[in-house]
């Protein structure tokens, strides 16, 4: 009985050790490739590497990291969300009426707007019981309609009471654009939201076993609402980003988002199956895939080449999170998927 129960704690200790291997090493994929991803570009074009494109780029990725966290929170409880692109711009357009309404609060409207659709995914899929696909499939079309519909079937609705105080996209602090600080400042909330609060720790805990997750008194599905919830408060927040850098509300933006969400998440080690993800590494994430488009622009390279290479970049994503599960035994919801 006794060397039985030492290989129990044995057996037990082998697999607690393979699932932390396997978190490490997912998050260090991000940053390893993007090391790889501005030395390979660098040997091509020597302007690459240098601290002004490093700011545009900086610049650029705020945007993406800000839906990629929420997309992160959702699927680290065990979802995803392929409405927020169309989200965030039917956010442009209601913060853009707002705004021409009411001045500049009206930019609230932005992040409201993006939390009244992610409350709507998050009822659907936790309580109606409807698969993410077909909520999130739904949200975009709706989504995307909406905004034409209220923008007057028009692609851009224009501010006509702004005073300049809502173009912040375009102004810097030290020489830093003023978005990426608020990029940083999004991630620090969503560290701070999952490693330290209740809510966090329960997403956790639906992502790794929404099962043994309901046994121990976690409300499983409003957990998972709240997760949809959070995610389209950031897609509308990132609304808000493109009303500020086009002085208009754009109704037919954010096609593609959702793909370069889900592959910074993927990139930044968030497991496809729940339970594992940590805003530092979709920082990373994030600037890898802003990089790998800004590289390619300067590159003189197709557009065309941009679409392939995310292709490229999602499936070699998902075929690393297959074999880092495979390799470790944490595709079994049973070992659940690591947490904080």
């Amino acid at each position: 009985m006794a060397a039985t129960g030492a290989g129990g704690t044995n057996g037990g200790g082998a697999m607690r050790g393979a699932a932390r291997w396997d978190e490490r090493s997912r998050f260090l994929v991000a940053p390893a490739a993007l090391v790889v991803l501005w030395a390979g570009f660098s040997l091509f074009n020597p302007y690459f590497f240098g601290l002004s494109n490093f700011l545009n780029v900086a610049g650029q990725f705020s945007l993406l990291l800000i839906v990629s966290l929420g997309e992160m929170i959702v699927i680290v409880a065990r979802g995803f969300d392929i409405s927020v692109g169309a989200v965030a711009a039917l956010a442009s357009v209601a913060a853009a009426l707002a705004v021409n309404a009411v001045g500049p609060w009206g930019l609230l409207a932005a992040p409201l707007a993006g939390l009244a659709c992610g409350m709507t995914n998050g009822l659907l899929v936790a309580y109606g019981r409807v698969q993410p696909i077909i909520s999130t499939i739904g949200m975009l079309s709706f989504a995307r309609g909406l905004a034409l519909w209220l923008g007057g079937n028009e692609q851009a609705v224009m501010l006509t009471r702004s005073d300049g105080s809502l173009q912040f996209a375009y102004r810097s602090f030290a020489g830093v654009p003023l978005p990426f600080f608020a990029a940083l400042a999004a991630a620090l909330a969503a560290a701070l939201l999952l490693y330290r609060t209740r809510l966090g720790r329960r997403i956790y805990m639906v992502g790794s076993n929404p099962g043994s997750a309901e046994l121990v008194g976690v409300p499983v599905r409003a957990t998972v609402a709240a997760s949809y919830a959070l995610c389209g408060l950031a897609a509308g927040s990132a609304g808000a980003l493109y009303l500020s850098r086009a002085s208009a509300g754009l109704s037919t933006e954010g096609a593609g988002l959702e793909l370069q969400a889900i592959a910074s998440a993927v990139i930044g080690g968030t497991a496809l199956t729940g339970g594992v993800g940590n805003p530092a590494a979709v920082v990373a994430g994030a600037f890898f895939i802003q990089s790998l488009f800004n590289g390619l622009n300067m590159s003189g390279a197709s557009p065309f080449a941009a679409n392939l290479a995310m292709g490229g970049v999602i499936a070699v994503a998902g075929l690393l999170d297959f074999a880092l599960r495979r390799m470790t035994g944490t595709g079994n919801p049973a070992t659940g998927g690591g947490s904080p």
